[in-house]
């Protein structure tokens, strides 16, 4: 009598073996398609390597092929989200963020739970305890990764709804984000930086006011080359952002934050003239127009944290590098300009917190220059 076949999901006998220092555990899985597949694993004792195979069987047939199930683990989903981002060329620094939340987070606290098993009220309590212990940043970006994760297995029919959408807002408590200087402190703020003994040897000045001119942000500043930079036609093209890769150091990226950050700033004439005497100066030493002091190029991060350390004696206890992007828009707005045209300038996405308009259009506003330079010429 022919012995009974394997049931579909299950394995047979466990076999094990030395094979030179380690222990060998094989053993026949029959998969969803009806095929019997040999399975093994080796560890450095025959118990550990049976514990080894028979945990490895437990999600064998999700690890196989294209297909996810609601038993898929989500350590085996969040692997997945992680090819799909790298293969849909993401940038350099939102794949760090990624793999850290993933890597750091929800694989250790979350990776055994199946898609299924995801519900609201164990990601709500994962967060909240991702909050306390490390903080906002950390929990934006697990709930960023995880809804990624499970929308793509709602896509594939794995799970009907993605669960993360039923979760509170990750918020701040207690703190505001970074805050324009108000517009009749100008005057007083610029003489400040350029009197400033540490940001003069830093070679921080010229780089705060080309910020405050063009409100660009300083990943964009810190990799802009001369050859962005057209004095004849007086233009600034943002081509690339500098951002810090591990195992690299800082590399320029060739592209943007968002899809609308490449574009062509108009610059006041202030900022044109600031641009060629300092061409004059390095533009033979170096293609970075803001080099740090030694001609190699900054690091956002630095540049952030050398401001940082001077606010308190600038006597802006809550100043950011983001605090010129914000004044810019402010300035803009309170001349009267569009959130088009205050858009186009910044290289935002939206036009503002109230409107949802992609802008597609890659050339600043010219009159949003010609205000800036009305603005900086009473700095003077």
């Amino acid at each position: 009598m022919a012995r009974p076949r394997t049931p579909i999901g299950s394995y047979g006998e466990i076999h094990t073996a030395q094979v030179g220092s380690k222990w060998r555990a094989r053993t026949r899985y029959r998969f969803s398609d009806g095929k019997s597949r040999q399975v093994e694993r080796f560890d450095v004792s025959e118990a550990k390597a049976k514990a080894k195979l028979r945990e490895a069987l437990k999600g064998v047939e999700e690890g196989r092929g294209s297909e996810l199930k609601p038993s898929t683990p989500l350590k085996l989903l969040a692997n997945r989200f992680l090819e799909e981002k790298e293969g849909a060329g993401r940038s350099t620094g939102t794949l760090t963020t990624y793999r850290s939340a993933v890597k750091m987070h929800i694989i250790p606290k979350l990776g055994d739970l199946s898609a299924a098993e995801a519900t609201p009220a164990q990601l709500q309590a994962f967060l909240s305890a991702v909050h306390k212990q490390h903080g906002h940043g950390a929990a934006k970006n697990c709930r960023s990764v995880l809804s990624g994760m499970l929308g793509m297995a709602v896509r594939n029919g794995a799970i009907p709804r993605n669960p993360v959408k039923e979760l509170d807002l990750i918020t701040r408590a207690g703190k505001r984000g970074s805050e324009a200087i108000p517009l009749d402190e100008l005057p007083a703020f610029i003489a400040k930086v350029r009197a400033d003994e540490v940001l003069v040897e830093r070679d921080m000045v010229e780089l705060v006011e080309f910020m405050l001119a063009v409100g660009w942000r300083i990943a964009e500043a810190c990799a802009l080359e001369w050859p962005s930079v057209d004095l004849e036609k007086g233009v600034a093209r943002m081509e690339a952002i500098a951002v810090r890769v591990p195992k690299q150091g800082v590399v320029r990226q060739p592209f943007g934050k968002t899809s609308t950050a490449w574009r062509t700033t108009p610059l006041p004439a202030d900022t044109l003239r600031m641009l060629k005497a300092r061409k004059e100066r390095v533009g033979e030493l170096t293609p970075l127009v803001f080099p740090t002091p030694l001609l190699r190029q900054r690091d956002p991060s630095n540049a952030q944290r050398e401001l940082r350390e001077r606010r308190e004696a600038l006597g802006y206890p809550e100043l950011t590098t983001h605090s010129f992007r914000k004044t810019v828009a402010t300035a803009l707005d309170a001349a009267g300009l569009s959130p088009r045209d205050i858009a186009e300038y910044l290289g935002h996405q939206n036009p503002s917190l109230t409107m949802d308009v992609y802008m597609s259009k890659q050339s600043g506003s010219r009159r949003a220059a010609d205000l800036m330079q009305e603005h900086l010429e009473r700095l003077r």
